[in-house]
């Protein structure tokens, strides 16, 4: 069952999500008693973008979230290939 929420209650909630840009849009739909997605969806037809400015220091997070997930791929790649060489010395 889907909760309606007023249209006083999605304006101050993306008043509060977008004066609280160093919060995480989940953390803050969560103490709102929202889903991330409804959130999100408020901000977004709220100010016509796709998504709220990220802080400098959330910016490098998710930059350093992409690298690691990266390297971790690669990790895995040299592993099986690690593990190929090793069952077949012949190639």
């Amino acid at each position: 069952m889907s909760k309606r929420h007023s249209e006083q209650f999605k304006q101050e909630a993306v008043a509060y999500a977008l004066s609280n840009k160093e919060k995480p849009i989940k953390a803050i739909a969560a103490s709102l008693g929202v889903g991330y997605s409804t959130l999100d969806n408020w901000i977004r037809k709220a100010s016509g973008t796709v998504r709220r400015e990220l802080s400098s220091d959330q910016q490098r997070i998710r930059q350093l979230e992409r690298e690691v997930a990266h390297l971790k791929e690669v990790n895995e790649i040299i592993k099986k290939a690690h593990v190929y060489f090793v069952n077949n010395p012949s190639r």
